[in-house]
């Protein structure tokens, strides 16, 4: 039996747009070469978001052909990518692990980080290439956010994305944990998507600077209420004064 069809929405299509996940690099790897749409005048290449969108699709319903999440393990070695990997695992149910992977994590049964996932989502087929292969090597496939140079050795669902952007990768385990949680949970796509931005990565300068005008917000807002109270107060003064008979 056929699988309906779920249409990609505007909110969806103008995240990935406004996160840059469309855009990728200038080499393209020939796998890679069947998502690419087109190249701008810079020679950066530009991803086609329909193919992403099924892609993405895809990648949800595999995921959600397994009865137990936690059989399932994302995986960065990027730092940017952190947050996205363990906000993706809180919504979905599955494991996370995120910086250096410890190379005998999936076969070597001694070691304390042991694992052994069913199914493996990476955020960079390049960056984590020794997870993939261990991945391999006990039979477990991968789904990978890969851009357009990535290695797709031993990947077996390619997601076709910007994954050296934090926002594209943010926006891009959003919207699959979204899509995850409706096929699984009936949850609706569309909502106002202020939670995707528990997924992007903030540096130190960026994450002061956030705080300085939330800071600047709060104090200015208060400023505001104590010149209208004042303001409401003298008015009321006023009309207490007794008025003069003369």
């Amino acid at each position: 039996m056929a699988q309906p069809i779920i249409k990609l929405p505007d909110s969806f299509a103008k995240l990935l747009i406004a996160t840059n996940s469309h855009l990728g690099g200038t080499d393209l790897s020939k796998p890679m070469s069947h998502y690419v749409f087109g190249k701008r005048n810079d020679k950066i290449r530009v991803f086609d978001i329909d193919k992403t969108w099924k892609k993405l699709i895809l990648a949800a319903r595999v995921f959600c052909g397994y009865s137990n999440p936690g059989s399932i393990t994302a995986i960065s070695g990027k730092l940017f990518a952190k947050k996205a990997v363990h906000k993706f695992a809180e919504l979905t149910g599955c494991k996370a692990s995120t910086g250096r992977f410890v190379p005998g994590a999936f076969t070597n049964t001694t070691i304390k980080t042991y694992n052994s996932p069913r199914l493996v989502i990476v955020s960079d087929p390049n960056v984590d290439k020794q997870a993939i292969t261990e991945a391999s090597f006990i039979n477990c496939p991968v789904i990978a956010f890969a851009n357009t140079d990535s290695d797709l050795s031993c990947v077996d669902i390619a997601i076709p994305i910007n994954n050296r952007s934090p926002k594209a990768i943010g926006a891009s385990f959003y919207i699959l944990s979204k899509l995850i949680n409706f096929i699984r949970n009936g949850t609706p796509l569309e909502d106002d998507h202020k939670t995707v931005e528990l997924f992007f990565y903030r540096n130190q300068v960026e994450f002061e600077r956030l705080l300085k005008e939330q800071k600047d917000t709060v104090q200015e807002n208060i400023l505001n209420q104590l010149r209208d109270g004042s303001q409401d107060d003298f008015e009321n003064k006023k009309e207490d004064l007794p008025v003069s008979n003369q």
